[in-house]
C-alpha cells in the first residue's frame, strides 16, 4: 500500500540499488570462494563485504522509514512527513466552493462533505483555525476535537446542530478572516465562528515573519541523498533542527509579540472577524490553544494566554483557554510526536471534552444556544 505514496524515481532507483547490492554480494561470495589461501586478496574481500554490510544495513533503515514508519514533523519539511500526507490527508481532501460565480473555494479534510444547504431549523457550528485545528499528525479523522464535538452535539441534538472543520495546515488569521468574509457574502450559513487560536498565528503580524518560510527553504538539501531519501533526508532535518537559528528558537518569538504591535494588529483583525459574524447574525467564540511541548509548572506563555483572554473578555468574545484543561495530563505526552508538537489524541480528547463543558455547554438538545447555565 505504501509503495503507492512513494515517488516512481525512488522505487526505480531503489530497486536499482537492491539489484546492484545483490549483484555485489554474489560476486564477493564467488571471490571469497577462488582467493582462499591468498592473505592479502583475502584481507581486501573481507573488508569489502563489511562495507557491503554496513551499506546494507543503512539501505534496511531507509527500507524501514520509506516502508513501516508513518509519522509527520512540526514544519513538514521532511520526506516521511510529506508521506504521511499523503496517506493520511490527501484521501481525506475534499474541495469546498465558496463563490459559485467564479469557482473560488478552499480544499478541507474532513470524513464527510461540507453541508451546503442546512434546514432553517439547524444551527450551524463551523471550526475555523490551523494546523492544530486540521489535526496534523493525527491518523484519524474522527479522533479530531472538532469531530468528536460533532459527534456528541449532533447525536445529542437530533441533528438540529451540525458541526464543520474548515481549518487548513499553514492557514493564519487573515486567511480565516478573507475566508469567513467570502462564507458570509456567499451566503453559506454560519451560525456560530470558532476560531481556534495557536499562539504562533501571531508570527504574520510581524515583519521578520514575511519571508521565514522562503529563508527557511534555504536549507533545503541539494545533494540526492538527503534530498530523494527517507532516512538520510530524516537525519539531514533533525540535525538542521539543532543548528539551524531559525528553528531552533522558533517559539522565542511569541512572548516579545504579545506585548508588542503585532498584538495590536492581530486583535484587530480578531475584533473585525467579530463584527463581521456580528454583522451577519453569527455567533463568534476563540478557542486558545497552549504551546504542548512547554505545558508544565513554568510554563512561559501563560501571560500571552491571559492578554488574549483579557481582549476577548473586554469585547464580549467567549473564549476558551485550554492550557488549565492539557497542563495536568502533559506528563503522560500530549503531542504527536519528539519531532512534531502539534496535539495528539489525548489532547484533541482533552480539548473536544473543555469545549462542550465550558464553550459549547449553551447548547442544549433543542438545537438552539440557550443562556450559559454553568
Amino acid at each position: 500500500m505504501l509503495l503507492l505514496f512513494l515517488d516512481d524515481r525512488y522505487l526505480i532507483g531503489m530497486s536499482l540499488w537492491l539489484v546492484i547490492g545483490g549483484v555485489t554480494f554474489w560476486l564477493l561470495l564467488r571471490c571469497r570462494s577462488m582467493w582462499r589461501g591468498m592473505p592479502r586478496r583475502m584481507t581486501c574481500l573481507n573488508a569489502g563485504l563489511s562495507l557491503w554490510m554496513t551499506l546494507a544495513a543503512l539501505t534496511s533503515v531507509e527500507l524501514y522509514f520509506a516502508l513501516i514508519y508513518d509519522a509527520s514533523d512540526s514544519f513538514n519539511m521532511t520526506n516521511v512527513s510529506k508521506k504521511w500526507f499523503a496517506l493520511h490527508v490527501e484521501p481525506q481532501k475534499k474541495f469546498l466552493t465558496v463563490d459559485p460565480k467564479t469557482q473560488e473555494g478552499i480544499w478541507y479534510r474532513d470524513d464527510r462533505a461540507y453541508p451546503e444547504s442546512l434546514r432553517p431549523d439547524q444551527k450551524h457550528v463551523v471550526f475555523f483555525g490551523d494546523s492544530f485545528t486540521f489535526a496534523q499528525g493525527v491518523n484519524e479523522i474522527k479522533d479530531r476535537f472538532s469531530n468528536r464535538v460533532r459527534d456528541v452535539l449532533e447525536r445529542e441534538s437530533n441533528h438540529k446542530i451540525v458541526v464543520s472543520n474548515v481549518a487548513d495546515a499553514g492557514t493564519d488569521l487573515h486567511w480565516i478572516k478573507n475566508l469567513s468574509a467570502k462564507m458570509f457574502e456567499n451566503g453559506h450559513k454560519i451560525d456560530t465562528m470558532i476560531y481556534v487560536l495557536c499562539l504562533n498565528d501571531i508570527e504574520t503580524y510581524h515583519e521578520r515573519h514575511e519571508t521565514y518560510y522562503q529563508d527557511l527553504s534555504r536549507h533545503n538539501p541539494q545533494f540526492f541523498l538527503f534530498h530523494d531519501t527517507y532516512f538520510f533526508n530524516w537525519v539531514y532535518f533533525r540535525l538542521r533542527q539543532f543548528t539551524v537559528p531559525a528553528v531552533k528558537g522558533y517559539y522565542s518569538f511569541v512572548k516579545e509579540y504579545y506585548s508588542g504591535k503585532p498584538w495590536q494588529l492581530m486583535s484587530t483583525h480578531i475584533e473585525a472577524v467579530h463584527q463581521n459574524c456580528l454583522a451577519h447574525g453569527a455567533d463568534f467564540r476563540v478557542v486558545v490553544f497552549p504551546f504542548l511541548h512547554n505545558l508544565g509548572p513554568d510554563y512561559p506563555f501563560r501571560e500571552s494566554h491571559r492578554t488574549i483572554v483579557d481582549f476577548c473578555e473586554s469585547q464580549g468574545i467567549r473564549v476558551l483557554d485550554l492550557e488549565p484543561f492539557l497542563t495536568p495530563s502533559a506528563a503522560k505526552g500530549l503531542t504527536v510526536n519528539r519531532f512534531d508538537a502539534h496535539p495528539n489524541e489525548r489532547a484533541h480528547q482533552i480539548a473536544a471534552d473543555a469545549m462542550l463543558k465550558k464553550l459549547l455547554n449553551d447548547f442544549v438538545t433543542s438545537g438552539n444556544p440557550q443562556p450559559d447555565g454553568s
